[in-house]
């Protein structure tokens, strides 16, 4: 028999003179074009959906008009939230693979517009100088060692630098993006079993709300590029508007607290002025959040999944839980790098000794590197009488606090027996003290010296 020929179906054959055209390489967005709001090989989480978008992209400009009429944290901070606004439909719309270089690339230009091409470049090139000693390819204790060696090299660079024509608006920038992160990331390095790519790196670097604010949160490397894109991007965005919601409340909190409660120590004469002293003097601290929260909520927008920065430390009802809900990136930063390791050394000891070794250690870690801060900020290391009795006195409660938990086995929080009003009046009565504690501690923080503290408490008690 002969073999049966078949022919092909002419309407499913392209046209002669489309046969041969290139084919587009995955991801070259120029040739590739949307399928359900994809690209190819992109994850779902990156799915774009313009009804979705358009709400976010309406709330980012309402934050702008309200930072604008309020004046909220002066103009550069608006031009970069301006900035973001342009830049983010670009953002949402490019391939996967090329979401982080933009990102880069908008950080770069906010900081040559906000302080220009000599600052701009100054804050690359020492930059660039950090991250390649981390790529040299030599052992992870002498690229440490060059690290460390490089930033002494910068803090004596640092008082001769404008007989060099570096601005002096460099340092807190620069030192805002390196001194906390870099220890992060070595730490990465020495676990790490591959080589880091340098669009994760520059991204985890050159953050883009970092050039507004110098006191920035420790964001972890693995965290954020785990959380790169890690849920549906419109609930990443959603999320990081309500943060950002958050954070303009706070802002606007303390502008009112600053300007029309708070009033200088000096004016402390009598019970009443000395309560509301504490209080308004420990709520200024809104500030600091207020600028985590909006920090933070700005990177959602470009999908950059992270924690909450603060849990409701107002309502904290002890000191190991006012540790754990303020300033939570700090609290996993020094978690990681110095409470897991000294822990793990002194495994072999018992228990209460370990921990306390570990809280120590935090809490003397705490200190230096705080002083370390004010070093490059504000050019005075900050190492005076009342901020070293603040971490210590924080330190001892925090560590009375771990030794109890330690102790006390884990119980149902409401058991049946248990009368509910006594429970709250029991909270209640732990979140005051706590407050109270804190507030105290706050007021000698911000203190001169101990001696004006003591004055400060004894002309509000009536005792001078």
């Amino acid at each position: 028999m002969r073999p049966e020929i078949r022919r092909q179906d002419t309407h499913t054959r392209s046209a002669p003179h489309r046969r041969y055209l290139p084919v587009a390489p995955p991801g070259w967005f120029a040739g590739v074009r949307l399928q359900n709001g994809l690209y190819p090989d992109e994850p779902e989480a990156c799915r774009r959906a313009v009804r979705e978008f358009l709400p976010v992209l309406a709330h980012v400009g309402l934050m702008l008009a309200v930072f604008k009429v309020y004046h909220i944290e002066g103009r550069a901070f608006q031009m970069l939230v301006a900035l973001a606004l342009c830049a983010l439909p670009i953002h949402y719309l490019l391939p996967f693979r090329w979401k982080k270089p933009l990102f880069v690339a908008i950080t770069v230009a906010a900081l040559f517009r906000i302080f220009g091409a000599v600052a701009a470049g100054s804050i690359l090139t020492l930059g660039a100088v950090l991250i390649g000693i981390c790529y040299l390819p030599i052992a992870w204790r002498y690229r440490a060692s060059l690290v460390a060696i490089a930033t002494i090299a910068i803090a004596y660079l640092r008082p001769r630098a404008s007989e060099l024509g570096i601005p002096d608006t460099v340092w807190p920038i620069l030192a805002s993006m390196f001194m906390f992160r870099m220890i992060i990331f070595l730490y990465e390095l020495k676990h790490s079993k591959t080589r880091e790519s340098l669009n994760d790196v520059l991204s985890y670097f050159l953050v883009l709300p970092n050039l507004c604010f110098t006191i920035f949160p420790v964001v972890d490397y693995r965290t954020m590029q785990r959380g790169f894109f890690a849920q549906d991007v419109h609930a990443i965005q959603r999320r990081g508007l309500r943060m950002m919601f958050r954070g303009t409340v706070h802002l606007l909190l303390w502008r009112l607290i600053d300007h029309d409660f708070w009033f200088p120590a000096e004016d402390v004469h009598n019970p009443w002025t000395l309560s509301a002293y504490l209080i308004f003097n420990y709520l200024r601290y809104l500030h600091v959040s207020g600028q985590f929260h909006i920090a933070c909520g700005m990177l959602h927008l470009f999908g950059f999944q992270l924690p909450d920065t603060h849990h409701h430390y107002l309502l904290a009802t002890g000191f190991t839980d006012y540790w754990r809900r303020i300033n939570i990136y700090w609290k996993d930063f020094m978690v990681r790098v110095v409470f897991n390791p000294v822990v793990f050394r002194l495994k072999r000891w018992p228990q209460p000794f370990a921990l306390a070794a570990g809280t120590v250690a935090v809490f003397v870690t705490t200190w230096a590197l705080h002083a370390y801060q004010s070093f490059w900020l504000r050019r005075t290391w900050g190492l005076s009488v009342p901020d070293a009795l603040f971490w210590g006195i924080l330190g001892v409660l925090v560590l009375v606090n771990v030794q109890n938990d330690a102790k006390q086995k884990k119980s149902p929080a409401c058991r049946s027996g248990d009368d509910p009003f006594r429970i709250c009046f029991v909270r209640v009565a732990k979140t005051a003290g706590t407050f109270t504690t804190i507030a105290l501690l706050w007021s000698l923080w911000g203190s001169p010296s101990v001696g004006e503290w003591i004055q400060m408490l004894l002309r509000g008690t009536g005792f001078m």
